[in-house]
């Protein structure tokens, strides 16, 4: 009797571990499935990477080219006229010419040419 026990018990042991294999191997075919749409998109990121990385011309050559282009804004700039002052800066000359600040102040602190820090004086002046 013991012994039959024990065989029922050894082939109910059987039975549960292939039950097992049988959902281990279903559980890894589903991640494999789930695993290879990522291995195509990391396919597709890696070959634009490549892309990215390869490129005809040298850095050093893209570099030169840039330097140049830096060199020839910089010539530009210094050939355009001075672009004219923000109007926030002539309110705040206003605002302080009204408090009595002098014309030099108003030239350091608002950053206006002497004659325009003079002519915003003299209207101020010229208002009261």
């Amino acid at each position: 009797m013991l012994l039959e026990i024990a065989i029922v018990a050894l082939l109910l042991l059987a039975v549960i571990q292939c039950v097992l294999l049988v959902l281990a191997r279903r559980e890894a075919r589903q991640l494999q499935q789930q695993l290879e749409p990522m291995r195509q998109d990391i396919a597709t990121l890696s070959q634009q990477l490549g892309r990215i990385n390869h490129t005809d011309v040298p850095t050093s050559m893209l570099v030169t080219a840039l330097g140049r282009m830096e060199r020839r804004m910089g010539l530009l700039e210094q050939k355009q006229p001075a672009a004219p002052q923000s109007t926030g800066s002539y309110e705040l000359a206003q605002q302080l010419a009204r408090q009595g600040a002098d014309v030099d102040e108003l030239v350091a602190r608002c950053g206006v040419t002497h004659a325009e820090a003079l002519l915003i004086r003299q209207m101020q002046t010229a208002g009261h």
